[in-house]
């Protein structure tokens, strides 16, 4: 499975206590230089700096194209009063997502709504952490038995990483959950 990494996502799972996860659930994933440069945390540079010495995180090659398609994007967001203001980097990583049929690991609210309202973008898969905790369970990564299980899992998260899901989110996440694991 392929991944891309948006510069808040990766801030905030290198400070996860279950970090090293993360490239157990990917086999490969990328990011753009622009994102690179965003990274200034010693944890997260350290993180960045470990998986790329062990091949699972990559520079991607950007393009010509990708140029033309990032302008092309920008101007669509622009125009767009439903979509906030979104920065470079992100919208980069939502380019890269859509040419390598990847998921992108974002909390953009930005980019979740160019998502929802761009048609040429409506096929990209976003995980925020939760989707990724989640995900890890259905692969295995992370043994539940209960949804109560999961919760101490989100709650590390939240713990480590200072950042809080919605309520209504989680509640959708254990849903799903529960489903799974009556089967």
């Amino acid at each position: 499975m392929l991944g891309v990494l948006d510069a808040c996502f990766i801030i905030d799972w290198s400070r996860y206590r279950r970090r090293k996860l993360l490239s157990k659930l990917f086999d490969i994933m990328y990011i753009h230089e622009e994102v690179l440069a965003q990274i200034r945390s010693t944890i997260a540079i350290e993180y960045v700096t470990e998986l790329m010495m062990r091949g699972i995180l990559r520079l991607y090659a950007w393009s010509d194209a990708d140029e033309t398609e990032f302008i092309r994007l920008r101007d669509d967001v622009s125009s767009d009063p439903r979509i906030p203001a979104v920065e470079r980097p992100d919208i980069l990583c939502l380019i890269i997502a859509k040419a390598l049929n990847a998921i992108l690991l974002s909390e953009n609210v930005g980019i979740h709504r160019i998502v929802e309202y761009n048609p040429r973008y409506r096929n990209v898969s976003i995980w925020t952490a939760l989707e990724v905790l989640e995900n890890m369970v259905y692969k295995g990564l992370i043994t539940i038995r209960d949804e109560e299980e999961f919760l101490d899992y989100i709650r590390e998260y939240e713990e480590d990483t200072a950042h809080k899901f919605r309520r209504r989110r989680i509640e959708e996440c254990i849903e799903r959950l529960r489903e799974w694991l009556r089967k």
